[in-house]
């Protein structure tokens, strides 16, 4: 991604509702599905890695009840990580990713995949990273339909629905346990949103991505946490987002 877009989300992603409710549904799979305690019940330290991490706001969400670890391509990113505590590598898909196979518990590709030419390398990749049982949680944009320059400003090479998520990651040897549209609610609205920026033909130049007044970013994460509650448990038929979470045999 441009070094602006870095910019940009280490201004707002502590505050934005969509960046903070992603990252509370991400903590959310991780406590359903990656068995934070020991056999007798204790909690445990899960080993997390976060591959394309960014500038790590979602890995200090976790380093206090977790072992956490980042890459990333961008030297900016690794700075802004650093400021929050964070240790990010540098490494780039497929193979310069500079952490040892089977060593962890839970690998994390939000919104990366999506960055990836080839995906199911990228993937496949990530899943030798895993020890067995762990999980791999994984976000990607949904439907190709709703492309717009806001993509090619992040260097997207694709937007996926469910069955895409599922070939690539089924392809690579994961037990899919969870796979399901999000931010569902919020759908009707964005789409439209992004309908009418489409008909108007204005290109977006500029990564700026402002935060929304107070009451109304307060609503939108409100409406869009509350979905971590809902995946897996509720059908979700659409949604801005694709959610999946697998685990190696």
């Amino acid at each position: 991604m441009r070094d602006d877009v870095y910019e940009e989300m280490f201004r707002i992603e502590d505050t934005h509702w969509w960046y903070v409710s992603k990252q509370r549904i991400v903590s959310e799979l991780i406590s359903r599905y990656a068995s934070p305690t020991g056999q007798n019940g204790a909690p445990r330290r899960l080993r997390i890695a976060d591959l394309g991490c960014g500038c790590g706001a979602m890995l200090n969400k976790l380093k206090a009840a977790h072992d956490v670890v980042g890459v990333d391509p961008s030297p900016l990113a690794i700075e802004f990580s650093a400021r929050r505590g964070i240790v990010v590598q540098k490494g780039s898909f497929p193979n310069e990713i500079p952490l040892a196979a089977g060593e962890y518990d839970v690998v994390m590709m939000l919104d990366v995949i999506e960055h990836l030419q080839d995906d199911y390398a990228g993937v496949k990749t990530a899943g030798r990273l895993l020890d067995a049982g762990g999980i791999m949680v994984i976000t990607v944009p949904a439907y190709q339909w709703l492309w717009s320059d806001w993509d090619e400003l992040h260097h997207h090479f694709r937007r996926y629905n469910r069955k895409m998520l599922r070939d690539v990651v089924a392809s690579n040897g994961l037990d899919i346990e969870l796979l399901s549209y999000a931010n569902t609610t919020l759908f009707p609205l964005a789409a439209a949103a992004r309908g009418v920026h489409n008909l108007r033909k204005k290109k977006i130049e500029s990564a700026d991505m402002k935060v929304p007044p107070g009451p109304v970013n307060a609503l939108f994460r409100g409406i869009y946490s509350f979905e971590r509650h809902l995946l897996g448990r509720l059908p979700m038929p659409f949604g801005l987002s694709v959610v999946g979470v697998a685990r190696k045999r």
